[in-house]
């Protein structure tokens, strides 16, 4: 069967000059397929309900925003007023009413279809240790929102919009879950018993100290998996046997010992200690790293535990890339439900350049994927974006998302035959050398810039 896009000498044009835009496209119409999108409302929502404006029309126009298309909610809202079929007013209500369960939901799915695509291009990296899923957990803060809720504006303070809970697949490079926390002031862990909920055997969890908990770290084991989590400061136990001295990294040296954890609900567990002495002291001031793991020595000895922790700074650069390079965070989104659903579409969207990264490294290299830069990709899809949905409407990509998925895949890689890597790649900067001593007196405000080449033209 021919898909008549594929064939039209306007999508060749956009294939040749804007390769990056015409896959991203692509890849959206499937990870947010409408029908597919509204059956997670249908699943998910308890309170709200759908009348003229559908939630797939809802999460398309905030993808629009996030990825740079529109400059706002209201901008886009009036490009798309017809689609969406009601007032702006009608939008911001819908939006500040979207249940987390409804943002979780839509978060999970897009990975699944992530995923589902990657596996069939194929390429796809092997897991970090061999036999395990990993999974790397962290938390996200959002920033301070505008004061627009009346109860806000009389404030200084800034007000804080909620949380979250995000799980990253490091071989896929996809956030596979998100658990929203509308209370700014909540503690990370009143989002842990929805992660427990989702724990499976085999599973290797990566995280920081403020999720190093009794309840996790035995509910990981009773389901059959691993854990690597540096040691939080409450969490005691009875050390036993001395610190053996077992190689280094390039942090410091690792030493290895055990810990027997205290009693949780009958249970006890005993897990290994390792100890990082580090070469520098970390932001705190500390000098050592204590991770707990109960990985079996066979699978990673303790070096491999260390770099393993490390890591963990996948997720955190995933947020940094979110807020460098996408609009995930848009503060006149004021209500907690419209900013974490923007947050939950900017991991969509997240989980789309993953895809792009993957079909990057399946026609190229590993090497050309991991040197594209996320500025320049996202660069390109918001300015080429709009020209392309003009000159191809929204009801010729609906083939898009009906075509079989190894077709589809197959159009992919053609795409990406052609792309200029060179375009894309990451500016890579030397070491920063120390700023010179500054010249001049409290009177001397200002220079002549002319006069000062010119005196470098004399010398």
């Amino acid at each position: 069967m021919e898909y008549s896009i594929f064939q039209d000498s306007v999508f060749q044009n956009f294939v040749a000059e804007a390769p990056i835009a015409t896959v991203a496209q692509m890849i959206m119409r499937r990870l947010i397929e409408p029908e597919a999108v509204n059956q997670i409302f249908d699943d998910n929502a308890e309170l709200q309900y759908e009348r003229t404006q559908m939630f797939s029309t809802i999460t398309s126009v905030m993808a629009s925003v996030i990825l740079g298309q529109n400059p706002s909610v209201y901008a886009a809202h009036k490009k798309h007023a017809e689609k969406l079929g009601a007032s702006c007013t009608a939008l911001y209500n819908k939006l500040q009413r979207i249940e987390p369960a409804t943002s979780r939901g839509l978060v999970q799915h897009s990975y699944h279809r992530a995923v589902e695509i990657q596996k069939t291009l194929g390429g796809v990296e092997r897991n970090d240790v061999a036999g395990y899923q990993t999974r790397i957990l962290d938390g996200n803060h959002l920033g301070k929102t505008e004061h627009r809720i009346k109860e806000t504006r009389d404030l200084v303070a800034g007000p804080l919009p909620g949380k979250s809970l995000a799980v990253l697949d490091p071989r896929f490079k996809a956030i596979c879950d998100f658990v929203p926390i509308e209370d700014g002031y909540a503690q990370e862990l009143s989002g842990l018993d929805q992660i427990i909920e989702t724990l499976a055997a085999k599973q290797l969890w990566i995280a920081d100290r403020n999720f190093c908990t009794l309840k996790f770290v035995y509910a990981i084991a009773a389901k059959s998996g691993c854990f690597v989590i540096r040691q939080h400061g409450k969490l005691k136990g009875t050390i036993k046997g001395k610190e053996k001295k077992i190689g280094k990294t390039e942090t410091g040296v690792v030493y290895e010992n055990q810990l027997i954890l205290p009693e949780y609900e009958g249970e006890q567990m005993t897990v290994r200690r390792v100890v990082i002495q580090l070469n520098t002291p970390t932001r705190d001031g500390d000098t050592e790293m204590v991770i707990l793991t109960n990985l079996p020595i066979e699978d990673a000895d303790a070096v491999r535990v260390a770099e393993l922790y490390r890591d963990r700074w996948k997720v955190e650069t995933a947020f940094l890339h979110m807020t460098l390079h996408l609009n995930c965070e848009i503060n006149a989104l004021c209500y907690p439900a419209a900013s974490l659903f923007c947050f939950a579409v900017s991991i969509v969207s997240f989980n789309a350049l993953s895809v792009i990264k993957s079909i990057v490294a399946r026609v190229h290299s590993r090497e050309a994927s991991e040197s594209l830069s996320h500025f320049y990709l996202c660069d390109e899809i918001a300015r080429d974006s709009r020209g392309l949905l003009i000159a191809l409407p929204e009801p010729r990509w609906d083939e898009v998302t009906r075509m079989p998925l190894q077709k589809y895949c197959d159009e992919l890689i053609r795409i990406a035959g052609s792309m200029k890597i060179k375009r894309y790649r990451k500016s890579v900067r030397g070491p920063k050398k120390p700023p010179p001593k500054k010249k001049g007196n409290k009177r001397t405000v200002h220079v002549s810039t002319q006069r000062l080449l010119e005196k470098r033209k004399e010398s």
